[in-house]
């Protein structure tokens, strides 16, 4: 099962790749790149249809035969996509690979936001951000100006005080509440 996955992560990458070097030489990637979230955002909102297009189960003829029946570049009255989004998840439906649509779909995604050089920051705090600290936080990540940063303000009132910020993987954790727990755990320790 290990070396699927690590299979399936190669192919991810590599399909990816392909439909990111296609729409820089189409010059399309900020079109695909909103095509491809709201593609998404049907798939994730309907739990048969993701299941469906998720499903290993289905042979090479069923999942053509799907892909067909569900997308189209032209036709109204099914899942209208661009020409080269269309090749793209034919073509994984030819190599029975239908099941990584998402996955190469998020991946391109995250591609595309790393060659813009965008970082997302997700600052959860007490109360709203102030338009000063906003600009400040996009000052100390942009690594003077290199990255584009875009901030998301998420409301905890039990922090107590201080934030959490999340930049990808990454975690700063300066709140009142980690502070306390921290001095309640330091404190249990000691007796």
């Amino acid at each position: 099962m290990l070396q699927n996955t690590q299979f399936d992560n190669r192919a991810i990458v590599r399909y990816s790749n392909a439909l990111y070097g296609i729409a820089t030489d189409n010059k399309t990637e900020t079109h695909l790149y909103e095509e491809i979230k709201n593609l998404l955002d049907i798939i994730k909102s309907d739990d048969k249809f993701f299941k469906v297009l998720n499903s290993p189960l289905l042979s090479k003829k069923e999942q053509i035969s799907m892909v067909a029946n569900l997308f189209s570049e032209k036709k109204e009255r099914k899942i209208l996509v661009s020409k080269h989004l269309f090749g793209l998840i034919m073509l994984l439906a030819k190599n029975t690979r239908i099941h990584l649509l998402t996955n190469v779909l998020e991946a391109y995604l995250k591609l595309q936001t790393s060659e813009n050089k965008e970082v997302n920051l997700i600052v959860t705090s007490v109360s709203h951000l102030n338009d000063d600290i906003t600009y400040q936080l996009k000052k100390i990540f942009s690594k003077n100006g290199k990255l584009q940063v875009k901030v998301t303000n998420l409301i905890d009132k039990d922090l107590l005080g201080g934030l959490i910020i999340q930049m990808g993987s990454n975690l700063i954790d300066t709140s009142v509440r980690t502070k306390l727990n921290k001095i309640k755990s330091a404190m249990k320790g000691a007796n």
